[in-house]
């Protein structure tokens, strides 16, 4: 990762520190809580997202959904170019074999003390991952979002995320359903 991708991500991170005392844990098909605390997740998955578009070399989808959940909740799902939902279970998530919670957990723990880690953490990522950040894929990811009103915020913290890597294109498809999104990435 060169020092103008490592620059653009420092950057955007100083918005999206973790609450203070949060913890937040990657269930069936993704990551909910309340909705208050979830900037800096939904953040971190937009940056997991266009990585992941990049290693695949294929669209990705981010959901921004809890419809089925009260009101004050929120939630984040990856959909995988294959229509699936990435679960925690998933072994061939960017091909390591390891569970979800083992590979995304880690991108979560850093607050705004402890930035660079953060950074340095995404860069040995990438690294580990094999993935080629050289410009000559366009990457994609389709952002979606349920009625719940606070959807449009953490929209914005998804976009965030996922620009922070540079080149990576944001295409909003607005409110849909999350089996829409899968039918779309797929």
């Amino acid at each position: 990762m060169n020092q103008k991708q490592r620059s653009s991500l420092l950057k955007s991170s100083l918005r999206f520190s973790r609450p203070s005392g949060a913890h937040f844990s990657y269930g069936t098909s993704g990551f909910r809580a309340d909705a208050s605390l979830l900037e800096s997740t939904v953040f971190r998955v937009g940056i997991l997202a266009a990585l992941r578009s990049i290693q695949t070399r294929s669209v990705i989808g981010l959901m921004i959904t809890a419809s089925h959940n009260q009101v004050s909740d929120n939630g984040v799902k990856v959909a995988d170019p294959s229509g699936g939902m990435l679960t925690p279970s998933s072994g061939n998530y960017l091909r390591m074999p390891l569970p979800m919670h083992k590979i995304l957990l880690p991108l979560f723990r850093f607050g705004a003390t402890l930035l660079v880690p953060f950074r340095q953490l995404v860069d040995d990522f990438v690294r580990t991952e094999g993935i080629t950040m050289d410009g000559d894929f366009s990457t994609e990811v389709l952002l979606g979002r349920d009625t719940g009103p606070s959807g449009l915020s953490l929209l914005d913290a998804a976009k965030q995320g996922i620009t922070s890597i540079l080149g990576a294109n944001v295409i909003g498809m607005g409110i849909v359903t999350t089996p829409q999104l899968h039918w779309m990435v797929c």
